[in-house]
């Protein structure tokens, strides 16, 4: 079993491949994300997706409020490498971690189940809709369990294995558009799209293992002491608030506006996702020898403002090409899709924003200051939902999108306030 997060690089998904092949992999990932996409918005009318990608808002949404307290005790363990002081691996602690994860998330799924099986009953004209969220419910603990595995990878500085476990999805809705016959149901997409997360869940769940190796039966025999659980509770309320940062504005808008502009905000957001694919790989936050130290490597704050300078001139350098190229690209989804400029132009800015504070975010969460913490978060997700929930019906996914900006921008901005402010001596791949 490993003892740090980043011991042993042999275990590394990033090592594993010539940066070549990593960018191969990487262009591989985008170019699945654009195509499903594209496939999905062709296939179906502009209301049929909006339909379907509401669906996208139960599973993700619904799993990131389930997962968040565990992600940020997983990362500040991992981050900080205290596998050294508590004496507890990493991959230990991440088994137990999804243990808990999974019976959380598998007793929201089973609610709603005996929810929407009532309402089946009491509204029999909601069937058809019932038939499509069906298996967005059902993918829930999946979801949440590749969505901590791949959370896991990234505090190690280990992206790639995101990227790869996000294949499953992309190549799930594509199947499901060549494969389906012209008549076929919303449901059929909505069964590949559980079919693709079981197969993320478990290539995660393989990546993960590679990254964290543990020793067989050890992560179930050996136990996590009551204070390291205790840890995990006390993060409860800013897990659900970083949750509703995050989602709240795509739940509004998937209440509160016409399915149309679901559709349109979903093309524009998992289009402006192709920034995360690509801007962690060039590792801005450690170089590959620290992230194989077995100790804590201290380094003064001047390293920290170069991590960020560094952040704002990739982070720059690779959105605003985008920008520019911003109408082409949203011409290959064609009506009502490219009309949405403005949508995409705001959803490159958070893209932006989480790229240019990512040292900073990693700062935070090694020093780990609950009550500024929890301010930022909290104050940041009730202002996501109250910008969104007063402008979504003028506005639509032009809300949505400028929420999730402002919100970017609050958390990220106070971040970076945070670390700068601090004479703190940071781990250097922090």
């Amino acid at each position: 079993m490993a003892e740090t997060a980043t011991a042993g690089g042999k275990y590394s998904t990033t090592a594993a491949h010539p940066w070549i092949a990593e960018l191969l992999l990487r262009l591989l990932g985008a170019a699945l994300q654009i195509l499903a996409t594209w496939a999905v918005v062709h296939a179906l009318t502009p209301e049929e997706a909006g339909v379907y990608f509401r669906g996208f808002v139960i599973a993700l949404g619904l799993s990131t409020l389930l997962r968040g307290k565990y992600e940020i005790y997983l990362a500040q363990h991992i981050i900080g490498r205290r596998a050294i002081t508590t004496g507890i691996p990493n991959g230990v602690l991440l088994i137990q971690i999804a243990r808990r994860m999974l019976l959380r998330s598998s007793l929201l799924c089973a609610v709603l189940l005996v929810v929407m099986a009532d309402l089946d009953i009491q509204a029999p004209q909601l069937q058809t809709l019932l038939q499509t969220y069906l298996p967005f419910v059902l993918a829930i603990p999946c979801v949440s369990l590749s969505s901590l595995l791949g959370e896991a990878l990234r505090a190690a500085n280990r992206t790639l294995g995101i990227v790869v476990a996000a294949y499953a999805v992309n190549l799930s809705m594509l199947l499901a558009v060549v494969l389906a016959p012209s008549e076929a149901s919303l449901a059929l997409y909505s069964w590949a799209f559980l079919l693709g997360s079981l197969v993320s869940a478990g290539v995660a769940a393989a990546l993960a293992w590679r990254a964290f190796p543990v020793a067989r039966g050890e992560g179930y025999s050996l136990p996590i002491c009551r204070a390291e659980l205790q840890g995990v509770d006390s993060r409860e309320l800013i897990g659900l608030a970083r949750g509703l940062l995050l989602w709240g504005p795509l739940c509004v808008l998937a209440v509160w506006a016409p399915p149309i502009q679901m559709a349109q905000y979903a093309v524009a957001a998992r289009t402006a996702l192709i920034v995360d694919i690509f801007l962690p790989a060039l590792n801005l936050t450690g170089s590959r020898e620290t992230l194989m130290a077995t100790q804590p490597v201290q380094a003064p704050r001047r390293l920290l403002l170069r991590q960020l300078a560094a952040a704002l001139v990739y982070s720059s350098a690779f959105v605003v090409p985008l920008l520019l190229l911003a109408p082409a690209t949203l011409a290959l989804y064609g009506k009502p899709y490219d009309a949405q400029l403005t949508v995409y132009a705001l959803l490159l800015g958070v893209q932006w924003a989480n790229g240019v504070g990512r040292p900073a975010m990693r700062y935070a969460v090694v020093e780990w200051n609950a009550r500024r913490i929890g301010v930022t978060v909290g104050s940041g997700a009730v202002a996501v939902v109250l910008i969104c929930a007063l402008g979504v019906t003028a506005y639509g996914a032009l809300a949505a999108a400028a929420a999730s900006l402002i919100g970017a921008l609050i958390v990220n901005g106070r971040a970076i306030g945070m670390a700068v402010s601090s004479d703190y001596r940071a781990p250097i791949d922090t």
